[in-house]
């Protein structure tokens, strides 16, 4: 940082702290290692086009963490609608996120960040209807 009069402060993103799109994208292929490997959770990956998904997911991260990408989050909920998606299974994916942030040392604020966006988005991709 400057004092010189007239200096500018550039605040670095979460996407940049995390070193960006090679950090994203190791984040993404080790999340899907754990998702596939996940017995209640596989059976949502048949005939999936994987290399495919892992492409959105990392334009979503990437979102999510202020890097480059403009993901349309609206979007998630046609994505999703097919699959049915029940709550449990949800959280067990965001579970998996937030650990595998964790394992890469990811700052625990960025990682509280990506679980409040996850929490946001969560009526968007969760079919199960709000309990009566």
């Amino acid at each position: 940082m400057s004092d010189s009069p007239g200096a500018t402060t550039t605040v670095a993103s979460a996407y940049d702290l995390i070193g960006g799109a090679p950090s994203v994208r190791e984040a993404v292929d080790r999340l899907y290692t754990y998702l596939l490997a996940d017995e209640q959770l596989a059976d949502y990956f048949d005939g999936i086009d994987l290399p495919r998904l892992k492409s959105h997911m990392v334009a979503l991260l990437s979102h999510v963490l202020g890097g480059p990408s403009g993901y349309p989050v609206e979007n998630l909920g046609p994505a999703h609608a097919r699959l049915n998606i029940s709550a449990a299974h949800y959280q067990r994916v965001a579970q998996y996120a937030a650990g595998v942030l964790f394992e890469l040392h990811v700052p625990m604020d960025v990682i509280l960040q990506v679980g409040q966006v996850l929490a946001s988005v969560q009526p968007l991709i969760v079919a199960e209807p709000a309990a009566a």
